[in-house]
């Protein structure tokens, strides 16, 4: 990662923790500080509190990025906390279950810390209390300053449960660029196309962003908008990349050299009708054709990511040693090779 490519990537490194390089935004702080200044949580100490449980909770959503990546095959190398949340830079196995368990392992780290903070929310003493932390777009009424040793565990663990299920619900949202979003891109790509999977998913982001825009006006929620707004904005600006790119590619001057250059000489004025065509095959065979040719082109695809995985971890193996390469590289190293002889045999 270069960080100087971009003002969101300014960051300052924290070390290396199991494995993997931490780096967090220089305007984290800032979010920090104008949480606690605003007001709007309640105190100063609330306030900072907030902040640094939603970093490190931010923080734990990425490593169970970088643990399922693992675990699956893939590898991690590097996780940047912003203010517009974490960036794992994970490198999956070349295969849609290693993906889909990548994206979910963060959205399963917020939900196992929900579950083990949801006593906490239970048993408060203010059933408005319980219904604060349950809403996403409420902040509860707490109080740390004059808080004794003994009654500082209850607010503390409301806190992390508020963070972490305004991550789980946010990140679960299925639009482009969220957890959500991803994992319901993986599962459209295993069934259509590839343009048409992107086109389906983004197409969906769009739909959720207006509906939150329409239920941001109904409630007068202003947080609600600005999401719905970068949600909108994001989405359409895929949108239009996914568009041109597919301009680009379909055709060359109006004409689609797809089927080679016999397409231009039929559209030049060829008049002649020939009878000796062989019939459309029926439904059912063009659906079995389909799917046959789905499922190579997936098959070529996964192939393809696997060479270029291949190519990468030899290149280290050649530049540092066996001992350049982590447990996770070595077993990927070995799975590829196996994998690529078995096609190949």
């Amino acid at each position: 990662m270069n960080p100087d490519r971009n003002a969101v990537y300014w960051s300052l490194p924290l070390g290396r923790w199991f494995s993997t390089n931490i780096r967090v935004s220089v305007f984290f702080p800032l979010l920090v500080l104008c949480l606690a200044a605003s007001g709007r949580l309640g105190s100063i100490e609330v306030g900072l509190t907030f902040g640094v449980v939603l970093f490190l909770s931010v923080l734990l959503h990425e490593f169970g990025h970088v643990i399922a990546a693992r675990m699956t095959g893939g590898d991690a190398e590097e996780i940047l906390i912003t203010p517009f949340g974490g960036l794992a830079f994970c490198m999956p196995a070349p295969n849609l279950s290693s993906r889909f368990r990548t994206t979910a392992g963060g959205p399963l780290v917020n939900l196992a810390l929900c579950a083990l903070t949801l006593p906490a929310v239970v048993t408060s003493s203010s059933e408005q209390t319980i219904r604060d932390c349950l809403n996403p777009f409420i902040f509860p009424t707490l109080e740390l300053s004059t808080a004794s040793a003994s009654t500082l565990i209850q607010p503390l663990l409301l806190i992390v449960f508020t963070a972490n299920w305004l991550l789980l619900l946010i990140n679960l949202m299925p639009v482009h660029p969220l957890d959500g979003g991803r994992m319901l891109h993986i599962v459209l790509q295993s069934r259509l196309e590839s343009i048409v999977a992107r086109t389906v998913y983004l197409r969906v982001g769009l739909i959720c962003g207006w509906v939150m825009v329409l239920a941001g006006l109904w409630i007068e929620n202003t947080w609600l908008m600005a999401i719905a707004a970068v949600v909108i904005s994001l989405n359409l600006n895929e949108t239009y990349q996914l568009q041109f790119q597919g301009e680009t590619e379909e055709s060359f001057m109006g004409y689609d050299f797809s089927q080679g250059y016999t397409s231009l000489e039929r559209s030049l004025g060829d008049d002649t009708v020939d009878d000796s065509r062989p019939t459309q095959p029926g439904l059912l065979a063009r659906w079995k054709a389909q799917r046959e040719e789905d499922r190579q082109r997936r098959q070529a695809e996964e192939d393809r990511n696997m060479e270029v995985r291949l190519d990468e971890l030899l290149d280290k193996l050649h530049a540092g040693g066996e001992a350049s390469l982590t447990a996770a590289e070595k077993k990927q190293l070995k799975d590829i090779s196996a994998r690529l002889r078995e096609r190949k045999a």
